[in-house]
């Protein structure tokens, strides 16, 4: 299949969403989750960051809740180089068991004002990972930086815990495999916990480009 550049649609997103500062020094945090396995989400947040990064004053910081593999950092930044503390000062988005265990989130830069997340935690102590609603969490992220794009996993549904922290959540479906039934499902769970859908990404569609609202 040939290759499709998604750069036309993914500025034409990030100028919908310019100033990406608010009023008031406030950055948005936009989650971008596909409706299921494969449908390019991860591709499409990473290259949106990209793209917002290179209109950002402030950085613009690609969350990857995939924290037991880290693949957004693994691709960015091959060579890990300097760890800056991604914690806020906040309670944080996510929780291990036992409490005790050693583990943070810490973020290094991919590109100038582009930073990436990686998930830390010591060998065999963190025996359960899971996700919870930060609301003072993704408040201090809003006035440190310009823009927060979080990768969610679309066959994980513990993201959904973040959905109402976000301003708003983008969905990735694949237009070679339509299902508007998983669309409007995974809709009906975002808005079911306070989120709010801003978008709909067709990724990979022919002739009719790979975004709509």
């Amino acid at each position: 299949m040939p290759y499709i550049d998604l750069t036309a649609e993914l500025i034409e997103l990030v100028e919908r969403l310019e100033p990406i500062a608010r009023p008031g020094g406030r950055g948005r945090a936009m989650m971008i989750m596909g409706t299921g396995r494969q449908t390019g989400a991860s591709t499409v947040a990473r290259e949106f960051a990209r793209i917002a990064a290179a209109r950002s004053k402030r950085g613009v910081w690609l969350f990857d809740l995939d924290l037991a593999n880290n693949p957004q950092r693994r691709l960015l930044v091959p060579q890990q180089g300097t760890a800056f503390d991604a914690g806020f000062g906040r309670n944080p988005f996510w929780r291990v068991e036992p409490e005790v265990a050693r583990a943070r989130l810490v973020a290094r830069q991919a590109e100038q004002r582009l930073y990436v997340t990686e998930f830390q935690r010591a060998p065999g102590e963190v025996q359960r990972l899971s996700l919870r609603g930060a609301p003072d969490y993704w408040n201090a992220v809003r006035q440190s930086i310009d823009l927060a794009v979080v990768d969610a996993p679309g066959n994980n549904r513990a993201v959904l815990a973040l959905a109402a922290d976000m301003d708003g959540v983008i969905l990735v479906s694949d237009e070679r495999r339509p299902n508007p039934d998983a669309i409007n499902a995974r809709r009906e769970a975002i808005e079911s916990r306070g989120g709010v859908v801003a978008g709909l990404i067709l990724n990979r569609a022919p002739d009719r480009g790979q975004w709509a609202a």
